[in-house]
């Protein structure tokens, strides 16, 4: 069972990273040949993307990592990255 929550967890961490990255591509394209560039935008939203979480998860989660999320807090953690990547592109 640990397995699966560690796999949806990343999976949700990837789509995380994938919407913020969007958002920046829709207003900063950067070309596939610039590999070096790609990477540090990826490096840089995973970041941003582990900051915004940890500033949305109450406490009690961050107390204990082995504690699986609530749908409500999965929700705040949505919205925050739908949020962000809204600004990213202007809309907010």
């Amino acid at each position: 069972m640990e397995g699966d929550d560690a796999q949806g967890s990343h999976g949700y961490f990837e789509w995380q990273v994938s919407t913020l990255m969007l958002a920046y591509d829709a207003i900063e394209p950067i070309s596939r040949e610039q590999i070096d560039e790609q990477q540090k935008r990826q490096e840089q939203v995973e970041q941003e993307v582990r900051e915004l979480s940890m500033a949305v998860i109450p406490e009690n989660y961050h107390q204990d990592e082995t504690k699986e999320l609530a749908p409500q807090v999965v929700m705040l953690i949505t919205r925050a990255t739908l949020r962000r990547a809204s600004e990213i592109v202007g809309l907010v």
